[in-house]
């Protein structure tokens, strides 16, 4: 148990080291400029040992130490300051007795042993540097011609400080104790949450995994019987042979549309799962280059496509900016009720992000539906009839918002719709 003490007897805190470098390296020059300036306007002064310039330098070189990043001299730095500021206070209490106990001298050594009590952080170091002072205090002052008024007054000053410095010195080496513990404590709790949480997030990533891969085996299996389906009433539509009644007819062109909207709906959601996957890493796309290509594949007679400005080069997953541009260039091409339909695709960019619009002349959507559009399987009113499960936009604002961007649009009831969205230079692109 002694040899633990000992051990840990000269050992600071990280911040009790800093300030008590700092402190010191202050006190360098301090102590140097006080001492001559008290020998200035007091000449009799005696100043032993050239003492303001010794304690000087040895206060700037134990203030210094902690700057070589010694392991050795950190782990027992309160051992030099300890060793430095008693010295200096015995010296100083010398100084006072061959000044025959002058009050220049003496309030310096009443500071002094009030600042270095409090500079200690070790009930051990306290006491050994209050016992030692106040014996050799009291041996000078008994040595001494002064009176007993004097000697009593001295005494009983130096008698008091020790106790109120130890008593502070205690309360805080008691609160340290106990935030010592306290941060022990948390440091415990903080590990067994991170751990829980780290567990938790590995059983999430398994299970998205999972439902990714059910997605894509559900999404595959489902496509085939619906192919035949619809294969099996094309031929039945369009077999001469068969003598079918408009009802008949009717009803064959009805599963058709409803296997088309069944196998949308599995690509949909095939598309939306895909965009689990963590590990889809971002790249530079040259987004002009993607967006003419998309236009291409898009373009017809009736529609009119402008690029405002030309796209620039950004850092994101190539399969997913595809998505992205072309589900909202579709999306206003589906649900475009002009005869002659105009998309206008602009770019503006800022500091931290670029950003990216798709405007069409069509209908326009109610301010109350802007936040409906994008949710998963919505779909308006005015869709109804139309060739859309609702997953597009869906899909659109979880690539954005998880790479970081924002997706929002601006519309009004006959006067078109324009979709926004940014990304951010800095992105790490094809997060999930």
């Amino acid at each position: 148990m002694i040899k633990n003490v000992l051990k840990t007897l000269g050992r600071l805190e990280p911040f009790e080291i800093r300030n008590s470098s700092i402190t010191l390296c202050l006190g360098a020059p301090s102590t140097y400029l006080y001492l001559e300036i008290m020998k200035y306007y007091n000449p009799d002064i005696i100043l032993p040992f050239y003492g303001n310039i010794i304690f000087a330098i040895l206060f700037l070189v134990v203030g210094i130490m902690p700057n070589l990043k010694s392991k050795r001299i950190l782990l027992s730095y309160g051992l030099f300051v300890f060793a430095s500021t008693m010295a200096f206070q015995h010296y100083l209490t010398y100084s006072t007795y061959i000044n025959n106990f002058s009050l220049d001298i003496l309030l310096v050594t009443y500071v002094f042993i009030f600042g270095s009590v409090l500079l200690l952080s070790n009930r051990i170091l306290v006491l050994i540097y209050c016992t030692t002072e106040a014996l050799h205090l009291a041996y000078y002052v008994y040595v001494s011609d002064l009176n007993i008024i004097y000697e009593s007054a001295i005494l009983l000053t130096i008698s008091i400080i020790f106790v109120l410095s130890f008593l502070i010195t205690n309360g805080f080496i008691r609160y340290r104790k106990r935030l010592e513990a306290i941060n022990i404590n948390l440091e415990g709790v903080v590990k067994e949450r991170t751990f829980r949480l780290e567990n938790r997030a590995k059983e999430l990533l398994e299970k998205n995994k999972d439902l990714e891969e059910f997605a894509y085996v559900v999404s595959h299996d489902l496509k085939r019987p619906l192919r035949n389906i619809y294969t099996l009433t094309d031929w039945l539509s369009e077999d001469e042979d068969e003598q079918l009644n408009d009802a008949a007819t009717e009803s064959l062109q009805h599963i058709k549309k409803q296997v088309i909207q069944m196998d949308l709906l599995v690509e949909g959601i095939l598309n939306y799962s895909l965009q689990m996957n963590p590990n889809q890493d971002g790249k530079e796309v040259n987004a002009h280059t993607l967006v003419k290509r998309i236009i291409s594949e898009n373009a017809a007679e009736n529609i009119t496509f402008t690029l405002e400005k030309k796209l620039p080069r950004v850092v994101f997953n190539e399969s997913q900016l595809i998505q992205v541009f072309q589900n909202l260039i579709r999306n206003a091409i589906k649900h475009n009720d002009k005869e002659q339909i105009k998309i206008s695709i602009g770019y503006e960019v800022n500091a931290s992000f670029h950003q990216f619009s798709i405007r069409d002349n069509g209908p326009g959507i109610a301010e109350k539906y802007h936040g409906k559009i994008f949710e998963l399987f919505q779909k308006l009113e005015a869709d109804i009839g139309t060739e859309s499960i609702g997953i597009g936009l869906a899909l659109v604002k979880k690539i954005i918002e998880r790479n970081e961007g924002n997706i929002y649009v601006e519309s009004s009831v006959g006067n078109g719709a324009t979709f926004v969205f940014t990304i951010p230079k800095s992105t790490t692109s094809g997060k999930a």
